[in-house]
């Protein structure tokens, strides 16, 4: 049980650093993006202003060059942090859920709890077949990205893999609830 317990902090680790270094990576680029953009416009208006010393000054120091490479990286990176996101979310319950509003006005808690199970499995069967399909799409992508010749897959894979992290994490909740089936409540 030890081991299970360092593995959930692990993994919670794990998520909430690659969330966060994903959005930091969104940030760094829009920033730069922004940036390079302004920088040109300002050696426009520099030389149009017969300011041409200037212009060629900041041409010279900071490159004019084009981000077209950007948005391939935008969607690799905004995609994984959603998915990512979803499981770290997912595995410190911190979704959204109507469950809890509806448990509480059971009566019994044998009805609470048979809902709750049922809302577990539910959530494991979504999650594993969107497993399926997620590693399905991310095994059988063939086309590479535009610019860096990323293989699709690499893309695809934070679906996989956050799906993968997710239904563990539900598998655990529906082992729990039908665990709370059996137990008599306290007092």
């Amino acid at each position: 049980m030890r081991l299970l317990t360092k593995l959930d902090a692990i993994v919670r680790n794990v998520l909430r650093c690659l969330v966060i270094a994903l959005f930091m990576a969104l940030g760094a680029l829009l920033l730069a993006n922004v940036f390079v953009r302004l920088m040109g416009d300002l050696a426009q208006f520099l030389h149009e202003m017969a300011l041409d010393g200037m212009a060629d000054t900041i041409r010279a120091m900071l490159p004019m060059t084009s981000f077209h490479w950007l948005d391939e990286i935008v969607e690799l990176c905004f995609s994984a942090l959603i998915f990512y996101g979803a499981a770290a979310l997912w595995a410190e319950k911190g979704h959204f859920s109507v469950g809890d509003w509806i448990s509480e006005r059971l009566p019994g808690h044998v009805s609470r709890a048979t809902y709750k199970t049922l809302i577990a499995a539910l959530d494991f069967v979504f999650l594993a077949v969107f497993f399926r399909f997620a590693l399905r799409l991310t095994l059988q992508a063939t086309e590479l990205s535009t610019v860096f010749q990323i293989p699709k897959g690499v893309m695809y894979s934070s679906m996989a893999v956050s799906s993968l992290v997710m239904s563990a994490y539900a598998l655990a909740e529906l082992i729990v609830c039908i665990g709370r089936l059996w137990k008599k409540p306290a007092g």
